[in-house]
């Protein structure tokens, strides 16, 4: 058996979920009302604590990379990201939980906009 977080090779419904995320952009972003920001695929885990394990990959949502892993990135520093974003999921969990959304919050969000992409691409 394989030790780690790795959740296996997605299916091809679960690459398709990624296309998706990837095409919506960073939900925060979304939230906060400021357009498409390029995502990062992010695995929900077991109780929503970091280096636990995860819940699959279907429990994935998209985040820019400071609130994905804390790294600012267009040219931003981290108080512009902060600033903008708000904490980042990597450095401040509780924080950003209690700010932008708990995981159950968040995976309702970004299935629900995936089911919005979906209806658009298909029509």
């Amino acid at each position: 058996m394989r030790r780690g977080r790795s959740t296996g090779a997605p299916t091809a419904a679960q690459r398709a979920r990624f296309l998706a995320i990837r095409e919506i952009g960073c939900i925060v972003a979304r939230a906060l009302g400021l357009g498409y920001v390029p995502a990062e695929i992010h695995h929900l885990t077991v109780g929503g604590k970091h280096g636990a394990p995860r819940r699959g990959h279907d429990y994935t949502i998209g985040l820019n990379p400071w609130s994905h892993r804390g790294v600012p990135f267009g040219g931003m520093t981290e108080a512009q990201c902060y600033a903008r974003f708000g904490p980042s999921y990597a450095r401040e969990p509780r924080r950003f939980r209690q700010e932008i959304g708990n995981d159950d919050y968040l995976l309702d969000l970004q299935n629900t906009l995936i089911e919005e992409y979906r209806r658009k691409t298909a029509a």
